[in-house]
């Protein structure tokens, strides 16, 4: 059989940078250095105006951080018309808190300082992740503007997005811990803090999102499972009125029968929520 046909181009092709170094960090003796990496995906070519940029945060229970994980399901969001980077950020066994905000916060002012590189829009960032990496979301764009947690290169840039999206994301290490319906994970509260979060209050307020609330000029959309056993959905709900109760733009779908970083959050009509959430907000 021979054909010829004609092919219009509807959609552009991904192109992926990897293993992109952002930041040179100590580990948890101060004695040794960790590079830590981004990967970025983006449109291949024709590419006329810069895009908004979606800041992805893996999830991991502050253990492991598997920044490429998600990489194919996220380029859903290139081809609707956003660039996405996928940021790695220290473990909890190599740095605790808040070591994790510093980190999403210096990858978003190296991409901002490269924004003509990757053809990024710099006004236009949001951050969005699952689980741990849905609490670092909600924490870098609850503390806009606060330059504690500014630390490494290019403090000429600033780390402010417009819009978080926490996928089934962990709000405080206290509730988190208490309220889930497994305890065999107790372990990474603790971890992540250097401390239990029964006996440290203040701890668990630096990296409780509630703490942070002010009425800041930042959309939220929260998405959550109702059969979610590690992540209590209630966090969740409390975080939305909390939101809502400081004048904040905030949406709150829970998807039915979902759990824990479940393939639910995959499904278009999902992807479309944030893309629409992101049309409107970004």
């Amino acid at each position: 059989m021979k054909k010829k046909i004609a092919v219009s181009p509807k959609r552009p092709a991904v192109w992926q940078d990897t293993n992109v170094i952002y930041e040179r960090v100590s580990g948890q003796s101060g004695q040794t250095k960790i590079d830590l990496h981004l990967s970025i995906l983006r449109p291949f070519e024709n590419q006329l105006q810069p895009l908004p940029v979606i800041f992805w945060f893996c999830g991991g229970g502050w253990i492991t951080v598997d920044y490429n994980g998600r990489l194919p399901n996220l380029v859903d969001f290139v081809r609707a018309g956003y660039v996405v980077v996928s940021v790695e950020y220290r473990n909890s066994k190599q740095a605790h808190w808040p070591a994790q905000l510093e980190d999403a916060k210096a990858a978003i002012r190296y991409v901002k300082a490269h924004a003509g590189q990757y053809g990024i829009d710099p006004q236009r960032a949001a951050v969005m992740g699952e689980s741990a990496g849905g609490h670092l979301a909600s924490m870098v764009a609850l503390t806009n503007g606060i330059q504690e947690y500014e630390r490494g290169h290019y403090l000429n840039q600033n780390s402010d997005v417009k819009v978080a999206i926490p996928w089934c994301g962990i709000v405080s290490p206290l509730t988190a811990k208490q309220r889930s319906n497994t305890d065999a994970l107790d372990y990474i509260y603790r971890d992540l803090l250097n401390g239990e979060p029964e006996d440290n209050p203040d701890l668990v307020a630096q990296a409780n999102p509630h703490t942070f609330i002010k009425g800041q000029d930042v959309s939220f959309l929260l998405l959550h499972g109702t059969a979610d056993d590690i992540a209590p959905l209630q966090d969740d709900e409390e975080f939305y009125e909390d939101l809502i109760a400081h004048h904040m733009t905030a949406d709150l779908y829970e998807l039915e029968n979902a759990q824990h970083l479940d393939t639910a959050f995959l499904q278009p009509e999902v992807i479309n929520i944030i893309t629409e959430f992101l049309r409107v907000h970004l």
